[in-house]
């Protein structure tokens, strides 16, 4: 009987092992246009006007968030730091009805930063392969459709700033790249819009007593940008961007920062009602996914990454999150 045991657990070891997803082969992490063109409300106006004109929908920017460091701290090693976090709807609404998860990177950050060691513009962004890596999306359709989505956004890049261009190379990847959770929605609940109303002010006030700044908020579902109701499943779909001054501080800035680590701020969590489910979902990448990808050693900064991805799960277990895998919630018997 003990070997039958031992020969079954096996067996279950062995399939898991199986279906245990493996990162692509591809270990560009980030790409990086680095220039000599210092206009950056230029850049800012861009971003805005001409990057929408491809698709691309800018959301919340912060500008000059080295102000915020040097203010906070007393002093900044950068001449500035800005976040742009934008979304290619085209693609990525229609997407989200084959897996939601895509929405932890859907709204994505087109970084600018320039240190004062050596003044040069460098604007940045994750390769959509990464993205996609660490969310641990396996959709051909997704996977393809949204890579190629990035195809213009980097030729309109190039073509105005790219006179240098080198790839960040992914050094790792974490034991867990995500967190995930579902928040059970009481059966007697019938409007489930007022219900997530409620749930919203819950999270708002949850999150902003922490410390944490909610950044930036996308209503995924009822696009700004387009008339067409393309997710009609969903009762709500929403991305917040998520900042925590002394967190991007150690990492971005000061005297051992990782300026490009910012290409993967602010912490993008997608939060959603499907119709059918009766249930809130809510994933977000994990702040170690950020530190293995970029082979971050440094001790305090990873005490820091650490003490986010313990605060952040409790915060959404006190709202009544409960942990489950990282797998396509459409998918899920």
């Amino acid at each position: 009987m003990k070997l039958l045991a031992t020969s079954l657990l096996t067996g279950l070891l062995t399939a898991s092992s199986l279906f245990a997803f493996t990162p692509s082969t591809d270990d560009r992490l980030a790409v990086v246009y680095s220039h000599d063109k210092t206009d950056d409300k230029a850049f800012y106006d861009w971003t805005k006007n001409d990057l929408s004109k491809i698709g691309f929908y800018l959301n919340d920017p912060h500008h000059a968030v080295n102000i915020v460091y040097e203010k906070n701290y007393g002093k900044t090693y950068l001449e500035n730091v800005s976040f742009s976090s934008m979304m290619a709807e085209e693609t990525v609404r229609p997407l989200l009805n084959i897996d939601p998860r895509l929405g932890g990177f859907g709204l994505f950050n087109l970084l600018l930063y320039r240190t004062k060691a050596d003044s040069v513009n460098n604007i940045a962004h994750l390769t959509p392969t990464a993205m996609l890596d660490i969310l641990e999306i396996t959709d051909e359709k997704v996977r393809s459709e949204f890579t190629k989505a990035y195809a213009p956004l980097d030729a309109a890049i190039e073509a105005k700033y790219g006179t240098k261009k080198h790839y960040v190379k992914r050094v790792g990847t974490a034991a867990k790249t995500m967190m995930n959770f579902e928040i059970p929605i009481p059966e007697d609940v019938e409007d489930l819009e007022e219900y997530m109303d409620e749930f919203q002010e819950r999270f708002d006030i949850t999150f902003v007593n922490k410390g944490y700044i909610l950044a930036g908020f996308y209503n995924v579902k009822d696009s700004y940008n387009s008339d067409d109701d393309v997710m009609p499943d969903y009762v709500t779909y929403w991305t917040y961007d998520l900042c925590h001054i002394p967190f991007s501080y150690e990492i971005f800035d000061g005297p051992n920062a990782v300026p490009v680590a910012g290409v993967f701020a602010p912490c993008s969590m997608y939060i959603y009602v499907r119709e059918s489910d009766h249930k809130i979902v809510i994933g977000m990448p994990t702040l170690n996914a950020w530190a293995a990808a970029l082979g971050i050693t440094n001790k305090k900064q990873l005490e820091k990454f650490n003490e986010l991805d313990k605060e952040i799960p409790e915060l959404i277990h006190s709202l009544g999150g409960v942990d489950v895998p990282n797998v396509n919630p459409l998918l899920k018997k």
